[in-house]
């Protein structure tokens, strides 16, 4: 693919790749933005190359998870697992209870399961729900086997059923 199809292609996915590096820097913008542009200098000098054998996205996807981790080590700082407490915090929880907004206590109990899936599963469902990938792609940006990423996207799934059936929420 030639500079110009790189550029229409980036611009195309901006959004998403934005969404991917966020996710990648554990929700740090300032670390997204500075991956993202990392991520995209290495595809414009051709440091690293699209070869057209998986889609531009899957393609610019790993690139931005290698920037992330490189950047991680270069901070000597190791990716933070979120807690998987089951307690929501008690100021969300207060805030949310005070303002009256039920959506906010949805996604409250909805980030709540979300932090109790292994990272590998949430960053499946990150790539598959939020990013509109399939699980071959995902598969590739994770470098895992495809029979991995289902295993992982599977038990996230029946454990979030699980956890909401088990908490009394039918719905979000």
């Amino acid at each position: 693919m030639h500079d110009g199809n790189i550029k229409f292609q980036m611009e195309g996915n901006h959004s998403a790749c934005y969404g991917w590096a966020l996710h990648c820097c554990n929700g740090d913008r300032e670390m997204a933005s500075d991956v993202l542009q990392t991520s995209y200098l290495r595809m414009l000098e051709g440091r690293n190359t699209f070869k057209g054998t998986s889609e531009f996205k899957t393609w610019a996807f790993t690139v931005i998870k290698n920037a992330a981790n490189d950047a991680w080590k270069k901070q000597k700082k190791s990716i933070r697992l979120i807690q998987s407490d089951n307690n929501l915090p008690d100021t969300e929880f207060e805030t949310a209870m005070e303002s009256g907004f039920d959506q906010k206590l949805k996604k409250l109990f909805f980030t709540g399961a979300l932090n109790q899936l292994s990272e590998r599963q949430r960053q499946i469902l990150q790539l598959v729900f939020y990013h509109d990938t399939s699980l071959n792609q995902a598969a590739k940006v994770l470098n895992i086997s495809q029979g991995s990423a289902r295993k992982h996207y599977d038990r996230a799934k029946k454990f979030l059923a699980n956890w909401f059936n088990k908490n009394g929420i039918s719905e979000l």
